[in-house]
């Protein structure tokens, strides 16, 4: 089955969203290229995902660092098949809500750690 020819603005949309996705991904925030493409509850889903990945298993993942490079990869070249397939163009606007959302979500969470690393620290060093 022969597909329709794809217009350069779809072209350069789904590398965009493959860049993104590829990208953001290997910075520990998967899922932004498929914001881009529209899919935003795939995309923050990912995100979501990402995160608890990365609290959960922390620093101790760079023993799985091929998988940390092959799945922004793969996800990547899904969100621009995606776009080449639906026809279109991303949207930038929801890629910054939903990567603000992520980048505020991530700061929060590092400051609740401090913060409880700091009572915790002031507790155990208190003469109860």
């Amino acid at each position: 089955m022969e597909q329709p020819p794809v217009s350069h603005e779809t072209q350069t949309a789904g590398n965009t969203a493959m860049i993104l996705e590829i990208v953001f991904g290997l910075f520990a925030q998967l899922g932004i290229g498929h914001v881009y493409t529209g899919r935003i509850g795939l995309g923050i889903g990912l995100l979501v995902a990402t995160f608890i990945t990365t609290a959960t298993v922390g620093f101790a993942a760079c023993i799985f660092a091929p998988i940390g490079i092959i799945v922004p990869i793969i996800s990547g070249l899904q969100a621009k098949k995606y776009l080449l397939e639906k026809g279109g163009n991303g949207d930038w606007g929801k890629v910054a809500i939903v990567g603000i959302g992520g980048c505020l979500t991530f700061i929060i969470i590092i400051v609740i750690f401090v913060v409880f690393g700091g009572l915790a620290a002031i507790w155990s060093s208190s003469n109860f």
